[in-house]
């Protein structure tokens, strides 16, 4: 199974990278609460034979600042 990226705005995916092998989603850049309070990621798994997957995962982030 390989793990990507559906179709999402150019700013998600400057700041998210999904590992294509585990699935695994990581920062590429820091967050920040006062620009973005919250993000949908589309993820998409597909297997060797065609089929795909699909499932949303939303991102809130906390202000620790305050």
């Amino acid at each position: 199974i390989s793990y990507g990226f559906g179709e999402m705005p150019d700013k998600v995916l400057q700041t998210f990278a999904v590992d294509a092998e585990s699935g695994t989603i990581t920062l590429r850049e820091a967050l920040d609460f006062e620009d973005t309070r919250s993000f949908s990621l589309a993820v998409e798994a597909r297997d060797g034979g065609g089929l795909v997957a699909h499932c949303r995962v939303e991102v809130e982030v906390l202000d620790v600042n305050d």
